[in-house]
């Protein structure tokens, strides 16, 4: 009937995209190093004794917790596996056994269980799902990914609406305890102190608070719509940051930024970076960002004879030209490690722009 959705439709859309797998691969790069992390810190902990020795709650009979031997033995068959996810070897299997594993583990002990821990066991079972092996094909289905994108907007449906419900978090109670905790950890990271004390207002945190919760529900719908999904992202991204630098959160922030790749469009080097390649610097920076285009956004051509001129030129997937800081801008929206600074450059170039325009005659 016309003006109803085609549900069906897009269901079946989804379920059968094919697309660039490049954005998967990065993923599981970051899943895998967060991986390891996370056994080398078990590793440690188990030197300094086993938690089935003191207080624990398992979530399941206590004869199925693991002994100390056999938890010695997890611990190093996680720290293997990891090392395979991360080089891509059978990634797929490990991944699967990662997040067995590591569920087994929490359920075990729950005073283990933290958010980004079980995060890190889904987010490991999804792509095992998805055709992420470093020999894997170039093109494979997406649906897995897709997955992967709806536990990102749920962890936030989630976060979210539970502050929302928590007098305490709506008030800024949580954050100002939060400040006081880990305000030592910000300061050392070079945030000022005098920062630190105006976000302890009670008034200000409240603010902060409201602005959490409208940012963790705002970005569980905006990271969808591909109007607002460049937005959403890099909102997402100095949201994530500016908690990393004021909590402890142990490795949910670079997780969630792993997750993030997968909201990448699909299409590799649908851009193309021209450059001279008689001038020494061009080449650099062609090189430059070679080096940290993980997600093959770009491809590289040296400029030839009778096509634009002007330094560095960047042609968007619609054709459209831009040189200048505009093309900075270009660059930064597509490169992972600069992409924080795209919208500050974007302003900066569309200013420029602005002054430069002629003024019009009436």
């Amino acid at each position: 009937m016309p003006g109803i959705p085609d549900v069906r439709g897009a269901i079946g859309r989804w379920r059968d995209e094919i697309g660039d797998t490049r954005a998967v691969r990065a993923a599981r790069v970051v899943l895998g190093l967060l991986l390891l992390e996370s056994a080398l810190r078990a590793e440690q902990q188990l030197q300094g004794g086993y938690f089935g020795d003191v207080f624990h709650w398992p979530l399941v009979p206590e004869a199925l917790v693991v002994p100390r031997g056999a938890y010695a033995v997890v611990v190093a068959a996680e720290v293997i596996l990891a090392a395979m996810v991360t080089l891509g070897f059978r990634a797929r299997w490990a991944l699967l056994a990662s997040a067995i594993l590591g569920t087994y583990v929490l359920l075990c002990d729950r005073v283990q269980f933290h958010h980004n821990r079980w995060a890190l066991a889904c987010y490991s079972l999804l792509l095992a799902l998805a055709p992420c092996d470093r020999a894997g094909p170039r093109q494979g289905p997406l649906w897995a990914a897709r997955l992967a994108q709806v536990q990102v907007a749920l962890i936030y449906v989630a976060s979210g609406g539970s502050k929302l419900l928590d007098p305490d978090w709506r008030g800024g109670r949580v954050i100002i305890e939060r400040i006081a905790l880990y305000g030592g950890q910000a300061v050392d990271a070079g945030v000022p102190q005098g920062v630190l004390d105006t976000l302890s207002q009670p008034a200000t945190a409240r603010a902060l608070a409201t602005l959490a919760i409208a940012t963790e529900l705002g970005l569980s719908v905006g990271l969808w719509p591909r109007r607002t999904r460049a937005f959403a992202l890099w909102w997402g991204v100095w949201f994530h940051l500016t908690i990393e630098a004021t909590s402890r959160v142990e490795g949910f922030t670079w997780l969630t930024l792993a997750m993030y790749a997968l909201f990448a469009r699909p299409d590799a080097r649908a851009r193309t970076l021209l450059y001279d390649a008689s001038r020494p610097r061009e080449r650099t920076v062609a090189r430059a960002i070679a080096g940290l285009d993980w997600l093959t956004r770009f491809e590289l051509r040296p400029r030839r004879g009778g096509e634009v001129e002007g330094g560095i030129v960047v042609i968007g997937r619609d054709g459209t030209q831009a040189t200048g800081l505009c093309a900075v801008a270009a660059v930064a929206r597509c490169i992972p490690l600069l992409f924080p600074l795209w919208l500050p450059l974007a302003g900066l170039a569309a200013l420029g722009a602005a002054r430069r325009e002629p003024p019009s005659r009436s």
